[in-house]
């Protein structure tokens, strides 16, 4: 690979081939992301295509202060968000869950059981809940900032996040049992 300050000047010059070069390395990472918050595979590419274009046209303004990645990542989330304001829609499918941690429990079987179990509690939740929730126990915001991020009053995120988490609770007991929780 490339030096990556060698492609973000690329960029800025609006060389296609840095451009390509950058979707091409970061691209399966932001599209777990973007899946995440789409309601489907063809969403989620809808919002990485969006995503990137905000990169290319923004890119004048990453300072080289902190991760690139991580200012990368911030666009992708502001995107999906627009997105799912624009749609009136949320995610309805978490076919990737990079970022949340599973118990170790050395059975790969059982491993997966919890993983899938925990994609369809997400997929019953409701949209406005399913972000909320996203924000705050995947992508770590606080309340403050979850509610900024959608709109709405940091009381009504952390009732939607609470209420969510029952939720998720609720249906991963009644799928894998009691003992998978604790």
């Amino acid at each position: 690979m490339m030096n990556i300050d060698s492609v973000i000047e690329g960029c800025r010059k609006g060389n296609r081939a840095m451009q390509k070069v950058l979707y091409d390395t970061y691209s399966p990472r932001f599209f777990a992301v973007c899946r995440r918050y789409a309601a489907d595979d063809e969403e989620a590419r809808d919002i990485l295509v969006d995503g990137f274009i905000a990169v290319y046209e923004c890119i004048e303004k990453y300072k080289g202060e902190g991760s690139f990645e991580g200012w990368m990542h911030s666009i992708f989330q502001r995107t999906a968000i627009a997105y799912y304001r624009k749609n009136l829609r949320i995610q309805k499918t978490f076919s990737s869950m990079d970022n949340v941690e599973y118990p170790d429990t050395g059975n790969v079987i059982h491993q997966i059981d919890i993983r899938d179990a925990l994609i369809e509690a997400l997929r019953q939740l409701p949209d406005e809940e399913r972000i909320i929730f996203n924000l705050v126990a995947v992508e770590e915001y606080s309340f403050v900032n979850a509610g900024e991020a959608t709109g709405i009053a940091v009381s009504t995120a952390k009732s939607r996040y609470y209420r969510a988490l029952q939720k998720v609770q609720n249906i991963l007991k009644s799928r894998l049992g009691d003992h998978y929780l604790k």
